[in-house]
């Protein structure tokens, strides 16, 4: 029902469009439609730079209260962390502000701080054998050398199905992981026409003609994957539309399962 019901809203998109959904409730794949497709990862792999730094603190290698200083070479624009102009930060501030404002600066610093071999490294161990790290946030010359962030839909559902199911790393730091995914605050893609309350833990992630956003619906009834990526889109304000439209078909139908 559900996924004839996508797949006939597919047919209005403009975009290129790749989905993912999955009952994790009760363990089953609702609707995969070109999961496997590789595309520039925009701000969705911040998402296992958080899991790599968890770790770490998890490892006794770093502490979550510690003072991170912050390097004027780091700062980018559009970031609070540039514009606070903020010496240092504890740990867990720059991993929070990375995911629920997709701070540039706060995630260049963790990159620095992390290691891009240790955040693959993580990728590789969980199975995530699309995903690679091969520069920082808003180096665009990188990009140009076609030294670009890549990921795809399957790569990222496994990710988060992992933090989900407390997996990944210890059940204190997926909960951990949960709660700072769910103070999202970039709404405009998988909440977008959505206008109960209700509890969602994602990531968003954009590029000119590029839109991501997946995330765990957590209803009373069900909790849900969903994963929307659209590229080639000629206007970002429809495509962030397509995964908002797409998003309510899905909710509006599981939030009415018994």
């Amino acid at each position: 029902m559900i996924k004839e019901i996508v797949m006939e809203e597919l047919k209005l998109a403009e975009e290129k469009v790749s989905i993912i959904i999955k009952d994790l409730t009760n363990d089953q794949w609702i609707l995969k439609y070109d999961e496997n497709r590789t595309f520039p990862s925009a701000s969705i792999i911040k998402i296992l730079i958080m899991a790599e730094a968890l770790e770490r603190v998890e490892k006794g290698e770093f502490d979550l209260e510690q003072k991170i200083k912050v390097r004027e070479c780091d700062r980018v624009e559009y970031s609070l962390v540039s514009e606070l102009k903020l010496e240092e930060y504890p740990l867990i501030d720059l991993i929070t502000l990375m995911i629920i404002l997709s701070d540039n600066t706060a995630t260049n610093i963790l990159i620095e701080l992390l290691g891009y071999e240790r955040i693959n490294e993580m990728a590789k161990k969980i199975g995530c054998n699309d995903t690679i790290l091969r520069r920082k946030m808003m180096d665009f010359e990188a990009a140009k050398e076609g030294r670009e962030n890549m990921t795809s839909p399957m790569d990222i559902a496994i990710l988060m199905e992992k933090i989900y199911n407390k997996s990944i790393i210890s059940p204190e730091m997926c909960e951990l992981m949960i709660h700072i995914l769910s103070r999202q605050k970039h709404r405009n893609m998988l909440p977008r026409y959505i206008l109960d309350e209700v509890v969602i833990a994602h990531k968003t992630g954009e590029l000119s003609g590029l839109n991501h956003d997946i995330g765990i619906f957590y209803l009373e009834n069900i909790h849900y994957l969903i994963g929307i990526f659209t590229t080639d889109g000629k206007d970002d304000l429809v495509g962030k539309g397509t995964i908002g439209k797409i998003s309510k078909l899905v909710y509006d139908n599981l939030s009415k399962v018994k």
